[in-house]
């Protein structure tokens, strides 16, 4: 609540994030009263719009954490069928738990979810995440839901998982955003990875392309990734601020994002 205000009062967000300490859906499941009722206290003391965030991180439903086994075990096995097995089984408890939370915490007044790290365990993290997107999208007509991605890549752990006839496996920014916009999400968040053997100049050009090629073909507003390793900034935990608000500029005035 604190953190939340101070962002709202001091700091000027014009919009505010609720996340659990694990910030993974799956963890929340067993606390997600205590979810709700962090989002009714807040939302009763902020005027700015407050969404719930956590990372589908479909990593933690692999042993051993999670009841299926780890697909990088089984292919290192040879074991390729029973891999993509796991990968499609985890995926679809993935969409589950994440509409199941969502649910709950929309219920207590949230005004939106953010999908964070989307596809961060590969194409499948994707194909369960834009599945989740779908199935709220049907439930809550006018949720405001936000996805944002891992990486500037879709790195194809399954190879073969398909949404609305699209391989996800090796998409790129501007092939993202038609699919998230078609599962339904209201704001697309593209990202470009920061190569730390490059400077902040060569970092910042190759993401402000990235961005601009995703802002041309996207049908709703790209709000791009912007932080510790993605959309040309440092790779610091406290990055000078002079690259952060040189990379702001360059997003907004030459590759035309919607926010940040």
């Amino acid at each position: 609540l604190v953190g939340c205000m101070m962002h709202e009062r001091a700091f000027g967000a014009d919009t505010m994030e609720l996340g659990h300490i694990d910030y993974s859906y799956k963890p929340v499941k067993p606390v997600v009263s205590n979810e709700c009722q962090a989002m009714e206290v807040c939302q009763q003391n902020m005027v700015i719009p407050l969404f719930y965030g956590a990372m589908p991180n479909m990593g933690l439903y692999y042993t051993p954490d999670g009841p299926f086994e780890n697909p990088g075990d089984l292919m290192k096995a040879f074991k390729i069928q029973e891999a993509w097995d796991s990968m499609e089984h985890a995926a679809e408890h993935l969409s589950r738990d994440t509409v199941w939370v969502m649910q709950k915490i929309f219920a207590s007044g949230a005004d939106g979810v953010n999908f964070d790290t989307t596809g961060a365990a590969g194409d499948a993290d994707m194909y369960g995440t834009l599945h989740a997107i779908e199935a709220l999208r049907k439930e809550f007509p006018n949720m405001y839901i936000e996805a944002g991605m891992a990486g500037e890549c879709v790195l194809g752990m399954h190879g073969n998982l398909q949404y609305d006839g699209t391989t996800l496996a090796g998409l790129w920014p501007h092939q993202q955003a038609p699919l998230i916009a078609k599962a339904g999400a209201n704001v697309f968040g593209p990202v470009c990875n920061t190569n730390t053997s490059k400077t902040s100049a060569w970092n910042l050009a190759r993401a402000v392309t990235f961005m601009k090629a995703a802002v041309a073909v996207s049908t709703i507003p790209c709000h791009v990734d912007m932080g510790m390793g993605v959309g040309g900034i440092p790779m610091l935990e406290t990055p000078p601020i002079d690259a952060v608000t040189r990379a702001s500029k360059a997003m907004v005035e030459i590759a035309g994002v919607d926010g940040i």
